[in-house]
């Protein structure tokens, strides 16, 4: 199979066109919003990209290690297990991602009828349009809630927890398990994905706790113009 040319192969030096030939293929920034969050094994990535084939994940994650925006690492675990991660300056992509989402939310195609969502992309789709969602006000005081996550989709892949804290002076979304929440959301990654992008109901999803705290939330993103 002849070897496909890139911008750079054609004598396009566009600083955007070269961005097109690192990450501009049918998976790499896919690939790349399962990796925001945190390192992931092989198995989670095949998993988590729908439709993708190992064969093409290899290819794609061998390619971007060769372009600097993924690395290999070893966990500090018992089975010193091998996964794969953003380098420093892949994780730049997220801002990429947060110009790309807010673009796409004026596209005559989205959203994307029965569409679904991974628990990793719902969250980073609510990191990405965080700065475009506004909280009314703060009387009732900052927002910290948990929110478990699953895909019906892919029972084996198992519950994934996240926190999020909210408060006039910032806002912070990230994986991991919250000790002391005001409130915990469990439920079908693309079910919270209805509620917080598409207007569902709170009551579609599991809440434990202070419901104002997760109607606040669900609030400030349906008021995304």
């Amino acid at each position: 199979m002849p070897k496909k040319q890139t911008y750079a192969d054609l004598g396009d030096a566009c600083a955007t066109a070269h961005a097109m030939d690192v990450i501009g293929d049918r998976w790499s920034m896919v690939i790349a919003r399962e990796l925001l969050l945190g390192p992931r094994r092989f198995a989670d990535l095949a998993s988590a990209v729908v439709g993708i084939t190992p064969a093409v994940l290899t290819s794609r994650l061998r390619a971007m290690r060769e372009t600097g925006v993924v690395e290999q690492a070893r966990l500090d675990d018992l089975g010193q297990t091998r996964v794969y991660r953003l380098t420093e300056w892949g994780q730049g992509l997220e801002d990429v991602m947060r110009s790309l989402g807010h673009w796409a939310q004026r596209s005559p195609g989205f959203p994307v009828p029965e569409g679904s969502m991974t628990p990793d992309g719902v969250i980073v789709a609510m990191r990405t349009m965080a700065p475009y969602a506004t909280m009314a006000e703060w009387d009732d005081g900052p927002v910290r809630i948990a929110i478990e996550l699953h895909d019906e989709r892919r029972p084996a892949a198992g519950v994934r927890r996240y926190r999020l804290r909210w408060d006039a002076d910032g806002f912070e979304l990230t994986e991991g398990a919250d000790d002391a929440p005001a409130a915990t959301v469990s439920g079908d990654s693309s079910v919270w994905a209805g509620v917080v992008f598409a207007g569902a109901p709170t009551n579609a999803v599991g809440i434990e706790g202070d419901r104002r705290a997760v109607e606040r939330v669900a609030a400030a993103y349906a008021a995304i113009a």
